[in-house]
C-alpha cells in the first residue's frame, strides 16, 4: 500500500511560489496540489496509478527544472515548517 498523495513541505526561499511551480509543473505534464491539511506551507504529488522508477525520475527531473526555472536556490523547508513536521 501507498499514500494516495505524498506531502511535500514548501521551501523557504523566497523566490517559492506555489501557483509559478503548479503551473511549471503542469507545463511538463505533472499537476500538483496545495497542501490543505498542513499547519505549514506544502503542496502534495499525487501517486496513484503506474509509478515505476522511470515516472518517479521524471516527477524528480520536474521539480528540480520547475524549481530552477522559478530561481530557487534551495528546497529547504524553513526551521518552523520542520519543526511542526511531527504534528503532519
Amino acid at each position: 500500500m501507498s499514500p494516495i498523495l505524498v506531502p511535500f513541505l514548501s521551501p523557504a526561499d523566497p523566490a517559492f511560489d506555489f501557483a509559478r511551480l503548479s503551473a511549471a509543473m503542469k507545463a511538463r505534464g505533472f499537476l500538483i496540489c496545495p497542501g490543505k491539511l498542513t499547519v505549514v506551507e506544502s503542496f502534495r504529488i499525487g501517486c496513484i496509478g503506474r509509478i515505476d522508477p522511470e515516472m518517479r525520475s521524471r516527477v524528480g527531473l520536474a521539480v528540480k527544472e520547475s524549481l530552477q526555472e522559478m530561481g530557487v536556490r534551495s528546497a529547504a523547508p524553513a526551521p518552523e515548517a520542520l519543526a511542526q513536521r511531527m504534528p503532519l
